[in-house]
């Protein structure tokens, strides 16, 4: 385990070189400390004599002193709010080129901000659009039961 620069996650396994919460690479161990095992964090010295505005690092800026994308450093926080929502269902779909096609435009036009909520979209509005078989289909699946639960009660008792 080796805890975080950027936010203090402390429960970032040595196998992985980036932070589970925020993305962040993990440290390079210093000279002479063993594999595998982190040195003390990274710090840098400001002096008091630079502007406020430079002292802030920039959006996409990390201590360790190389740029992320900004993708990559929110990876963690989103896995974590995907993981804690109660509602969301994650699947994985095969999908046509056409469908891909689909979503493609819906994430050209800026209607959503990923492939999954834009295919979730579609998926939505497929279930709507065939409530009524979806109906026929459940009232049917219940008729099947209630016959099953007949035929067990046929011949009394073991």
């Amino acid at each position: 385990m080796w805890t975080c620069v950027s936010c203090g996650e402390t429960e970032n396994e040595d196998d992985y070189k980036f932070c589970f919460a925020c993305g962040a690479a993990q440290p390079a161990a210093p000279e002479g400390a063993p594999e595998g095992r982190p040195g003390p964090p990274q710090t840098r010295e400001i002096s008091s004599a630079e502007p406020e505005a430079e002292q802030q690092p920039d959006a996409e800026e990390q201590e360790h002193g190389f740029k992320l994308p900004k993708a990559l450093t929110s990876l963690g926080q989103r896995l974590r709010h995907a993981a804690s929502a109660g509602d969301d269902h994650v699947i994985n779909v095969r999908v046509s080129a056409e469908a891909q096609e689909a979503v493609e435009l819906l994430l050209q036009a800026g209607r959503f901000d990923n492939p999954a909520d834009a295919a979730g979209f579609f998926l939505e509005e497929g279930v709507k659009a065939q409530a009524e078989l979806l109906w026929v289909i459940q009232e049917k699946l219940s008729e099947i039961e209630r016959l099953r639960a007949e035929l067990k009660g046929l011949g009394g008792s073991r």
